[in-house]
């Protein structure tokens, strides 16, 4: 019987460049591979539907999902980071470092206001800290027009203040203009082009430790923020749903040799870097990019809740509207 042949887009990530490179292949399955940025890839798919299986944003899909979008989520993450750490702030601005509860009354930038790093930042600040979005001033920096989340209908919740930005955040920052910025992408391809000012003491970031908050937010809550999952479209899976476990067999091997690859054998151009590698395992154990349904219930429960509360979906949706059902029934027997 001849494979299924499926379209295949998403980033070189070192625990899937073994499905690209055809090292891993998924049974049954031939992976017809096209690379394409993130947030280009995330608009042709989102608009045209271009590929079978692709990386998305965590948000974006949620978003869309709602709106009937014809894709299931493969609880494949991505992108994991903890972008509320990083924000960019204005020294000037009277925003305190290590004191996000300064942010409230202040002009906070970003690329796009329903990306997945402003969801889990926007969550994060209310749940963690007290600053509910409509306690700042929103400035978008994509155009409405070139916005992926304008081309599902997205509207501005009416409890916040949201502006698109006439010209890039890195002047408005410098003109005095803008007090934080959850992103600020300087090589994107669907955002404005802008000064790198990762140099300038005029601006730094939110924590002084990035990497001793983060790990008090992961002892907490057991949440790594994914921004990016995997999606499959839905027809593929009518037709033929044994593809939902094969694909997730296929991308849990690719894992597995990216581990044994960093464990066994650390990056030299690393001057610390087996040193790193075993405080990340001793804060975020062996596995920090768990696969899987239960294994990440937390954080997903946890993204649909933000998109809610910040007025991006309707509701949380079932999961059984959001997963394949081979894998909620796969899932079925795992423990708890």
């Amino acid at each position: 019987m001849a494979d299924l042949v499926l379209s295949f887009s998403i980033a070189p990530y070192d625990r899937v460049m073994p499905l690209i490179t055809g090292e891993v292949k998924p049974v049954g399955i031939t992976l017809q591979y096209q690379p394409v940025a993130g947030p280009d890839l995330f608009y042709r798919q989102l608009k045209f539907n271009q590929f079978d299986l692709s990386e998305m944003s965590h948000s974006f899909f949620l978003m869309g999902r709602s709106r009937g979008w014809g894709y299931r989520l493969l609880p494949v993450f991505h992108n994991r980071k903890f972008y509320y750490t990083r924000i960019l702030i204005r020294r000037g601005s009277g925003i305190q470092v290590d004191h996000p509860e300064s942010l409230k009354g202040k002009r906070v930038g970003n690329a796009d206001y329903c990306q997945s790093a402003a969801l889990w930042t926007r969550g994060i600040l209310q749940h963690e800290f007290g600053v509910k979005p409509e306690d700042m001033e929103w400035y978008q920096d994509r155009p409405e027009r070139f916005s992926v989340a304008s081309s599902m209908g997205f509207k501005p919740p009416a409890n916040v203040k949201f502006h698109y930005t006439t010209t890039d955040l890195g002047t408005m920052f410098l003109r005095g203009e803008l007090d934080a910025a959850i992103t600020y992408q300087t090589g994107a391809i669907m955002d404005r082009p802008k000064a790198d000012i990762s140099k300038d003491r005029r601006f730094t970031t939110m924590f002084r430790d990035a990497k001793r908050e983060a790990s008090r937010f992961f002892k907490k809550t057991g949440v790594f923020p994914p921004q990016h999952v995997t999606v499959i479209r839905e027809s593929i899976l009518k037709e033929h749903p044994w593809v939902a476990n094969n694909l997730m067999e296929a991308f849990e091997k690719a894992k597995k040799l990216a581990y044994q690859r960093l464990y066994d054998d650390p990056p030299t151009c690393l001057v610390f870097g087996v040193e790193d590698i075993r405080q990340q395992r001793e804060t975020f154990g062996d596995d920090p990019f768990k696969y899987g349904i239960k294994a990440n219930r937390t954080a997903i429960d946890m993204a649909q809740t933000f998109s809610a509360e910040q007025g991006l979906t309707p509701r949380k949706q079932p999961w059984s509207e959001v997963f394949p059902e081979e894998l909620l029934l796969a899932e079925e027997s795992l423990p708890d």
